[in-house]
């Protein structure tokens, strides 16, 4: 009886090969999850941002501005300064903050169809937190879905499905 320690080649090579199928099967699944957890968690992030925006203009009975840039490295931030832009660093602030949602942190997320005023801004009035004549939408993508952001004049904000299922949002 001849004891031996270790792995055959036959054994290497199935092991390598279940592994390799498994790769092959597995990899275009997580990163088709992976878009869609991006996508859902840029959409989801920007509504909290736009509900907020609309809290501090009623707390703080100033209106607060929404900067929305859709190029490439898109960005969205808050500000109770008035106009700002999004892609220069610390020109958005609330109370001093900065609050910004941006390309980096969902890398393959885009921005398309951009419908705010000519400034690309929202604006949320510190009386009431109406977006009175500041309406308007923005479509993100991760290439096969498209979920719409809605900001109404009334200041409500909604989400919905333009193509594909994304959790229980309804269709536009």
């Amino acid at each position: 009886m001849r004891n031996s320690f270790g792995i055959t080649l036959l054994e290497l090579l199935i092991t390598i090969s279940i592994t390799t199928l498994v790769l092959t099967l597995g990899v275009p699944t997580i990163l088709a999850i992976q878009k869609t957890m991006q996508l859902k968690g840029a959409v989801e992030i920007s509504y909290f941002a736009f509900q907020q925006a609309r809290a501090t203009a009623v707390a703080t009975r100033r209106d607060v501005h929404i900067a929305i840039n859709a190029s490439n490295n898109w960005c969205i931030a808050l500000s109770d300064q008035g106009l700002c832009d999004c892609t220069i660093h610390a020109e958005c602030t609330v109370e001093t903050v900065e609050q910004k949602i941006q390309h980096s942190d969902f890398h393959l997320i885009t921005l398309r169809d951009l419908k705010f005023g000519p400034d690309s801004t929202a604006v949320f009035d510190g009386v009431r937190g109406l977006a009175v004549g500041n309406a308007g939408s923005v479509v993100f993508s991760d290439g096969v879905n498209q979920v719409k952001l809605i900001l109404s004049n009334m200041g409500r904000v909604r989400i919905c499905m333009m193509v594909g299922k994304l959790g229980a949002y309804d269709p536009c």
